[in-house]
C-alpha cells in the first residue's frame, strides 16, 4: 500500500488586496507557527505558487484582478496541489449566498471580521486534509 502521507510543509499563501488584513494575517498565523507567505494579487500569488510549496492558500474572494473563484478554478486548472480556504468581508449572514455555497461545496469559507478560533482550526484541518487526505479528518 502507498503512503499518502507527505513532507511536511507549513507554508500557506495569503492572498488578499488589503494590505491591512494581510498583515493580521501574517502576525496571526505566525504567532501559531505557520510559515506565511503574503501577496496582494493573484499573480503575485501564481509566481509564489512555481517557486514555493505551499499547503494551503486562504484567499478572498474579491479582489480587483482575478475573483477567489476564479482563482481557485486557475488553481484546479493548473493541477496544483494545494488545499483552498476562501475569505469574504460580507460578513456572517446564514441566508447568505455564500454560505449556502460553503455548505455545497468542500472550500471552506471565513468571514471578516475573523473567528480566530476558526480561522486557527481551518488552518489546522486544512494541514491535516493536506498532510493525510480527508479520510483522517473526523
Amino acid at each position: 500500500m502507498s503512503s499518502s502521507i507527505k513532507a511536511p510543509n507549513r507554508t500557506i499563501l495569503v492572498v488578499d488586496d488589503e494590505i491591512d488584513v494581510l498583515d493580521f494575517l501574517t502576525i496571526y498565523l505566525e504567532s501559531l507557527s505557520w510559515n506565511v507567505v503574503a501577496v496582494d494579487s493573484t499573480r503575485k500569488a501564481f509566481e509564489v505558487l512555481e517557486r514555493e510549496p505551499c499547503f494551503c492558500v486562504l484567499t478572498d474572494i474579491a479582489m480587483p484582478d482575478m475573483d477567489g473563484y476564479e482563482f481557485i478554478g486557475e488553481i484546479k486548472n493548473r493541477a496544483i496541489d494545494i488545499e483552498m480556504v476562501l475569505m469574504t468581508g460580507f460578513g456572517y449572514n446564514p441566508n447568505h449566498t455564500l454560505v449556502k455555497l460553503n455548505k455545497s461545496s468542500h472550500y471552506p469559507c471565513l468571514f471578516k471580521p475573523f473567528d480566530r478560533r476558526k480561522l486557527a482550526d481551518t488552518i489546522q484541518a486544512a494541514y491535516d486534509r493536506y498532510h493525510h487526505g480527508p479520510d483522517r479528518i473526523a
